[in-house]
């Protein structure tokens, strides 16, 4: 139930708020395409973060991804809990910025990533017919032509298959 809540979630349309400092909020999920570009930058901060959570003691105990959180239905108190984590650690910060991207991207990617690989997997199953039109349907497009490299990744952050 809370899997098809968080797609849900994702093809809502929600209100027209939300300048790049702002809060995540559902419209920033449900219109955000992912695209490659974004995706390499993407993947370069999670090898850089993923170096700095393996050497770090606080991030046994509580990760940055787990799938019980990468599936827990509430996609904007996820991505705010994920932001602030990553700009509160200087560490996490840094790989960030050497990968060019704000923690504000990164977070968004992150779950929007999540939300086609899972609809994808459902898709694939039979379970969905196929992904809402929009940004549901291009994103779950997005991990099926880029299937393997998405599915290391995720595999990577701890929240793969």
């Amino acid at each position: 139930m809370r899997v098809m809540f968080a797609l849900v979630l994702l093809c809502a349309v929600p209100d027209d708020s939300g300048a790049s400092q702002t809060p995540i909020d559902a419209k920033d999920l449900a219109e955000y395409r992912l695209t490659t570009p974004v995706f390499t930058q993407f993947v370069e901060a999670s090898r850089l973060i993923m170096a700095v959570t393996r050497n770090d003691a606080a991030f046994t105990y509580a990760p940055l991804f787990t799938k019980d959180v990468a599936l827990s239905g509430d996609a904007p108190t996820m991505a705010a809990g994920l932001v602030a984590r990553l700009e509160n650690t200087p560490a996490l910060a840094a790989a960030l910025g050497t990968a060019k991207l704000t923690s504000r991207e990164y977070a968004i990617f992150a779950l929007v990533l999540f939300a086609a690989h899972l609809a994808h997997g459902f898709i694939d199953a039979g379970v969905l017919r196929g992904a809402p039109p929009g940004a549901p349907a291009d994103n779950v497009a997005f991990v099926q032509a880029h299937q393997a490299e998405v599915s290391r990744l995720l595999t990577v952050l701890g929240v793969g298959d």
